[in-house]
């Protein structure tokens, strides 16, 4: 029986149907007999107040209100005037309350004025903008009594829109919600308890409805993902835009400013802080490349010592092999002067032999001294031999000592001279990068908000809040907003009112093919329907409220596959 009711509640609301609370008006007394005097009173109104009333309540900004209430002013106490006797014979105007809970919809540029009163003379007391929703409590004359968020007070009833044109507005402009009342219910992949679990949500979280399917409903959990939950433990609701007291008003546009000025001083601090690491990463740079050049030097004279040290020992190595080559000629030597000596003493023992007339002995001495002296001579060549290949391995063993010296001394230079090259661009390429990313710190922060083009104006608005969150069901473009939410109130920043949903904003405004597409247009996306907004920035790029994972971004237009683009600028 729960089930069924809860389901009746949900497809009343759906179709844009509102269940108001009662309240009794009083009227004044000796109703019937006032009758006539009242009119009297709404029909002489009607034709002298006319004008007024339509520059009063069509307001556009508060600059063309001052400008409009002086034009009108003169008109509207001449009508006060006018009708001022007639009225004073009534102590209370007639109150029709057969329109009592009915729901309304303002219909304008931008906002209608709500006063404390049934005339334009009364002190303002609220406002409700385009597409807004009131409660009517009754009606005197052309002015509706109303009730809409924490404002109560008079509206020109011209203005608003009610029964079935009221229901088709509804239908835009209502935000559904699926209210949790469990503790925990699970979100399914599809409209079956045997469907995968996608999530869970707890009780009293709220979901954004995009369909009614049966027992289920389709929820929103980002611009991209959706799921289904069981209807018999939601409660379902349609929310509205309300009325704004003055006070409210106020206080949002100085919320507004606040978020404006911390927003411009945190991108300055940025800028700044940019900066400061851009210059801080550029004397880094500078001093690695300073120290690399010192440990490129001292490699260089460390590689200069060792290849004198080498060549030293090189030299020592040769000094020594001729030392001992020269230790081997004088050996050589001596040997041939002790073979001389051997000749000698043969000479002087044949010399003796003669003197001692043995002509043999002498024959014999001879023939010996001959061979020594032989030997000697063989001797000495030997050694003249072997000191000039000493002298010549010497000498070659020096020339190669000496090349190879030269040749190491060469390519560590060119080492040296490679490695400074190297460095020097290393140098250059860390110069141009810094100046590059000095470039792309003080552009980040370039106001690119002027732009002939209204389009372009649009877009240049919207990319000042990338960076900021995705808040579902929100409108903030500083503390949160969803896709349609973003885009809404970037237009409401033009005075250009849109429907809230995503779904509805795409069939209203003019449709723009995909291939004319100009900065301001809004491409939509789905599959089956449409399930997002983006605003096109030029370029072939996108600004939109994506998820709570990455907040508001931009993206190709083509991420996803464009369904359809209107133009509302």
């Amino acid at each position: 029986m729960k089930k069924g009711v809860l389901k009746f509640t949900a497809c009343c609301l759906a179709a844009g149907m509102t269940v108001g609370g009662t309240s009794t008006v009083a009227l004044a007394s000796k109703e019937n007999e006032l009758a006539g005097i009242h009119t009297y009173i709404e029909e002489t109104q009607a034709a002298e107040t006319q004008e007024a009333q339509t520059s009063e309540e069509t307001e556009e900004t508060p600059a063309e209100t001052a400008s409009q209430e002086s034009e009108t002013q003169a008109a509207e106490e001449s009508a006060a005037d006018e009708t001022q006797e007639v009225a004073e014979e009534s102590t209370e105007a007639a109150v029709d309350t057969s329109l009592n809970g009915t729901q309304a919809f303002a219909q304008c540029e931008e906002y209608i004025n709500v006063r404390s009163g049934a005339d334009t003379n009364s002190e303002v007391v609220g406002k409700v903008y385009n597409n807004g929703s009131v409660t009517i409590l009754g009606q005197v004359g052309d002015w509706y009594e109303v009730q809409s968020g924490n404002v109560t007070g008079y509206v020109s009833a011209d203005y608003f829109a009610t029964g079935s044109e009221a229901e088709a507005i509804a239908d835009e402009v209502g935000y559904n919600v699926a209210t949790v009342h469990p503790e925990a219910l699970m979100i399914r992949s599809q409209p079956s308890e045997d469907s995968e679990a996608i999530g869970m949500a707890e009780n009293s979280d709220q979901l954004e409805v995009v369909a009614y399917e049966g027992d289920w409903m389709k929820v929103a959990l980002d611009a991209d993902t959706f799921g289904y939950v069981n209807a018999y433990y939601v409660d379902y609701d349609t929310y509205y835009s309300t009325a704004e007291t003055l006070e409210e008003e106020q206080a949002r546009l100085d919320q507004q400013w606040l978020d404006y000025l911390a927003e411009q001083e945190a991108e300055q601090r940025a800028a700044e802080e940019a900066y400061l690491a851009a210059i801080a990463e550029q004397e880094a740079q500078a001093a690695a490349a300073e120290q690399a050049a010192a440990d490129a030097a001292a490699q260089a004279a460390a590689a200069q010592q060792a290849a004198a040290e080498q060549a030293a020992a090189e030299q020592a190595a040769a000094d020594q092999q001729a030392q001992n080559e020269a230790q081997a000629t004088a050996d050589a030597q001596a040997q041939a002067d002790a073979a001389y000596q051997e000749y000698l003493n043969a000479q002087a023992a044949a010399d003796a032999a003669t003197q001692q007339a043995d002509e043999q002995a002498v024959i014999d001495a001879a023939a010996q001294a001959q061979a020594e002296y032989q030997e000697y001579l063989n001797a000495q060549a030997a050694a003249d031999a072997q000191a000039q290949a000493e002298a010549d391995a010497a000498a070659q063993a020096q020339a190669a000592a000496e090349q190879a010296a030269a040749e190491q001394a060469a390519a560590e230079q060119a080492a040296a001279e490679q490695a400074a090259a190297e460095q020097a661009a290393a140098e250059q390429a860390a110069a141009e990068q810094a100046a590059a990313e000095q470039a792309a710190a003080e552009e980040s922060y370039t106001d690119t908000s002027t732009s002939s083009s209204l389009g372009q104006e649009i877009a240049n608005f919207a990319l000042q809040f990338v960076g900021n969150p995705y808040v579902w069901g929100g409108t903030s473009l500083t503390n949160g907003a969803d896709c349609s939410g973003f885009t809404q109130s970037v237009f409401a920043n033009f005075g250009i009112g849109i429907p809230r949903t995503a779904a509805s904003q795409s069939g209203s405004g003019t449709p723009v093919s995909l291939d004319s597409l100009q900065a301001g247009d809004l491409i939509f996306y789905g599959d089956g329907g449409i399930s997002h907004v983006a605003l096109y920035i030029g370029g072939g790029q996108v600004v939109h409220a994506s998820s709570s994972t990455t907040g508001i971004i931009t993206s190709s237009y083509n991420y996803r596959t464009p369904v359809c683009a209107s133009r509302y600028w």
